[in-house]
Protein backbone atom coordinates (compact mmCIF):
# COMPACT_ATOMS: atom_id res chain seq x y z
CA UNK A 1 0.00 0.00 0.00
CA UNK A 2 1.19 3.47 -0.76
CA UNK A 3 0.85 6.57 1.45
CA UNK A 4 -1.85 9.15 0.80
CA UNK A 5 -0.10 12.01 2.56
CA UNK A 6 0.71 15.43 1.09
CA UNK A 7 -2.21 15.48 -1.34
CA UNK A 8 -3.63 18.82 -0.25
CA UNK A 9 -1.76 21.99 -1.23
CA UNK A 10 -1.05 24.08 1.86
CA UNK A 11 -3.61 22.08 3.85
CA UNK A 12 -6.61 23.64 2.07
CA UNK A 13 -9.61 21.62 0.98
CA UNK A 14 -12.11 22.27 -1.78
CA UNK A 15 -14.29 19.46 -3.11
CA UNK A 16 -13.58 18.81 -6.79
CA UNK A 17 -11.60 22.01 -7.37
CA UNK A 18 -9.06 21.47 -10.16
CA UNK A 19 -9.67 17.72 -10.26
CA UNK A 20 -9.94 15.06 -7.63
CA UNK A 21 -7.47 14.70 -4.77
CA UNK A 22 -8.94 11.62 -3.11
CA UNK A 23 -11.67 9.18 -4.14
CA UNK A 24 -13.45 6.76 -1.83
CA UNK A 25 -14.23 3.46 -3.55
CA UNK A 26 -16.65 0.85 -2.24
CA UNK A 27 -15.09 -2.58 -2.78
CA UNK A 28 -16.34 -6.03 -1.82
CA UNK A 29 -14.77 -8.22 -4.50
CA UNK A 30 -17.88 -8.48 -6.69
CA UNK A 31 -17.77 -7.68 -10.40
CA UNK A 32 -19.55 -4.31 -9.99
CA UNK A 33 -17.09 -3.28 -7.25
CA UNK A 34 -14.16 -4.36 -9.43
CA UNK A 35 -15.53 -2.18 -12.23
CA UNK A 36 -15.85 0.73 -9.80
CA UNK A 37 -12.28 0.19 -8.60
CA UNK A 38 -10.91 0.10 -12.15
CA UNK A 39 -12.80 3.26 -13.09
CA UNK A 40 -11.70 5.08 -9.93
CA UNK A 41 -8.09 4.00 -10.41
CA UNK A 42 -8.09 5.38 -13.96
CA UNK A 43 -9.63 8.64 -12.79
CA UNK A 44 -7.15 8.86 -9.91
CA UNK A 45 -4.22 8.25 -12.23
CA UNK A 46 -5.33 11.00 -14.62
CA UNK A 47 -5.98 13.48 -11.77
CA UNK A 48 -2.91 12.40 -9.76
CA UNK A 49 -5.26 11.53 -6.91
CA UNK A 50 -5.29 8.84 -4.25
CA UNK A 51 -7.81 6.11 -3.50
CA UNK A 52 -9.34 5.11 -0.21
CA UNK A 53 -10.67 1.63 -0.92
CA UNK A 54 -13.35 0.72 1.60
CA UNK A 55 -14.99 -2.57 2.47
CA UNK A 56 -18.16 -2.13 4.52
CA UNK A 57 -19.46 -5.18 6.30
CA UNK A 58 -23.20 -4.82 6.82
CA UNK A 59 -24.24 -5.69 10.34
CA UNK A 60 -27.64 -6.96 9.23
CA UNK A 61 -26.10 -9.61 6.97
CA UNK A 62 -24.83 -11.53 9.96
CA UNK A 63 -22.13 -13.96 8.97
CA UNK A 64 -21.91 -15.43 12.43
CA UNK A 65 -20.71 -18.95 12.93
CA UNK A 66 -21.21 -20.71 16.22
CA UNK A 67 -18.59 -22.95 17.72
CA UNK A 68 -19.28 -24.54 21.09
CA UNK A 69 -21.99 -21.97 21.76
CA UNK A 70 -19.77 -18.93 21.15
CA UNK A 71 -20.26 -16.69 18.13
CA UNK A 72 -17.36 -16.44 15.71
CA UNK A 73 -17.31 -13.44 13.43
CA UNK A 74 -15.14 -14.12 10.37
CA UNK A 75 -13.12 -11.28 8.86
CA UNK A 76 -14.12 -11.05 5.18
CA UNK A 77 -11.96 -7.93 4.77
CA UNK A 78 -8.85 -10.00 5.40
CA UNK A 79 -9.89 -12.28 2.54
CA UNK A 80 -10.13 -9.29 0.18
CA UNK A 81 -6.74 -7.69 0.82
CA UNK A 82 -4.68 -10.09 -1.33
CA UNK A 83 -7.21 -9.80 -4.14
CA UNK A 84 -7.11 -6.02 -3.83
CA UNK A 85 -3.31 -5.91 -3.95
CA UNK A 86 -3.43 -7.87 -7.19
CA UNK A 87 -6.08 -5.54 -8.64
CA UNK A 88 -4.10 -2.41 -7.74
CA UNK A 89 -0.66 -3.69 -8.74
CA UNK A 90 -0.71 -2.18 -12.25
CA UNK A 91 -2.66 1.04 -11.66
CA UNK A 92 0.19 3.15 -10.28
CA UNK A 93 -1.90 5.26 -7.89
CA UNK A 94 -1.52 5.72 -4.13
CA UNK A 95 -4.17 3.78 -2.22
CA UNK A 96 -5.14 2.59 1.22
CA UNK A 97 -7.61 -0.08 2.33
CA UNK A 98 -10.01 0.32 5.23
CA UNK A 99 -12.66 -2.00 6.60
CA UNK A 100 -15.64 -0.78 8.60
CA UNK A 101 -18.95 -2.20 9.78
CA UNK A 102 -22.35 -0.63 9.42
CA UNK A 103 -24.72 0.66 6.77
CA UNK A 104 -22.69 0.82 3.54
CA UNK A 105 -24.05 4.14 2.23
CA UNK A 106 -23.63 5.89 5.58
CA UNK A 107 -20.16 4.49 6.18
CA UNK A 108 -18.88 5.41 2.71
CA UNK A 109 -20.20 8.97 3.13
CA UNK A 110 -18.67 9.15 6.61
CA UNK A 111 -15.29 7.98 5.32
CA UNK A 112 -15.47 10.52 2.49
CA UNK A 113 -16.25 13.31 4.96
CA UNK A 114 -13.55 12.25 7.42
CA UNK A 115 -10.85 12.00 4.76
CA UNK A 116 -12.08 15.03 2.77
CA UNK A 117 -12.65 12.99 -0.39
CA UNK A 118 -13.86 14.64 -3.57
CA UNK A 119 -16.12 11.79 -4.68
CA UNK A 120 -17.40 8.32 -3.86
CA UNK A 121 -17.25 5.62 -6.53
CA UNK A 122 -19.42 2.50 -6.25
CA UNK A 123 -20.59 -0.29 -8.50
CA UNK A 124 -24.22 -0.64 -9.45
CA UNK A 125 -26.10 -3.14 -7.30
CA UNK A 126 -27.81 -5.89 -9.24
CA UNK A 127 -29.59 -7.54 -6.33
CA UNK A 128 -33.35 -7.05 -6.10
CA UNK A 129 -33.34 -8.27 -2.47
CA UNK A 130 -30.95 -5.75 -0.95
CA UNK A 131 -31.21 -2.02 -0.56
CA UNK A 132 -29.06 -0.39 -3.20
CA UNK A 133 -25.98 1.31 -1.77
CA UNK A 134 -25.65 3.42 -4.91
CA UNK A 135 -29.25 4.60 -4.66
CA UNK A 136 -28.82 5.59 -1.01
CA UNK A 137 -25.62 7.50 -1.80
CA UNK A 138 -27.09 9.32 -4.78
CA UNK A 139 -29.99 10.50 -2.64
CA UNK A 140 -28.12 11.50 0.51
CA UNK A 141 -24.41 12.05 -0.16
CA UNK A 142 -22.93 15.53 0.18
CA UNK A 143 -20.38 15.04 -2.57
CA UNK A 144 -20.21 13.61 -6.06
CA UNK A 145 -21.21 9.96 -6.39
CA UNK A 146 -20.13 7.98 -9.44
CA UNK A 147 -22.09 4.78 -10.06
CA UNK A 148 -20.22 2.42 -12.38
CA UNK A 149 -22.16 -0.38 -14.13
Amino acid sequence: MEPLSNRLPEGRFEIGKDGAGLLVVGYDGTDPSRNALAYAAGLARRDRAGLLVAFVECLNSATLWFFAGSPIIPDPAEDLIDDLREEMRHHGVPWRFVSVRGDAARELESLAATHMADAIVVGRSRSPWHTSVSRGLVRHARRTVLVVP
